[in-house]
């Protein structure tokens, strides 16, 4: 019996092929989904109103979430923390719910942060998402 090469050489490229492509599956970084999103007021408010904010936001690349919103004045370089949630494990979707009040004239930047913490009482949580800044004019 003699070896074929036009027979063989197709079955050994496939081959070579198919290990190629497990590797690479292997060796490629695993992508955390997840978002996070608020809601504000779409229209100008008035100083000294009340402005109701909600967030919510999942990750699957932390055990347990917490969502907060963050606010600043247009122009500021620093985000305050104004409200978070209750802490949750990773798949139950974390949200929060607060008010904020307007206190200056101007433009008032809001944003939601969505924080992955190793354990429910984590003293250092990291940041895993953030939604895109919203911003209110205050009148």
């Amino acid at each position: 019996m003699t070896l074929d090469p036009k027979r063989h050489l197709p079955r050994a490229a496939a081959a070579a092929l198919l290990g190629a492509a497990v590797l690479s599956l292997l060796t490629a970084p695993a992508a955390a989904k997840g978002a996070m999103e608020i809601t504000a007021p779409g229209r100008p408010v008035r100083t000294g109103q009340a402005l109701r904010i909600s967030g919510d936001g999942d990750d699957d690349g932390a055990p347990y979430l917490r969502a907060c919103v963050q606010e600043r004045v247009l122009g500021t370089a620093s985000w305050r923390t104004v409200g978070c949630g209750r802490t949750v494990s990773s798949g139950a979707g974390a949200t929060v719910e607060t008010n904020v009040r307007a206190r200056r004239r101007g433009a008032l930047q809001l944003r939601g942060v969505l924080y992955g913490l190793d354990a429910p009482g984590d003293p250092h949580p990291d940041v895993v998402r953030s939604s895109p800044v919203r911003m209110v004019r205050i009148h």
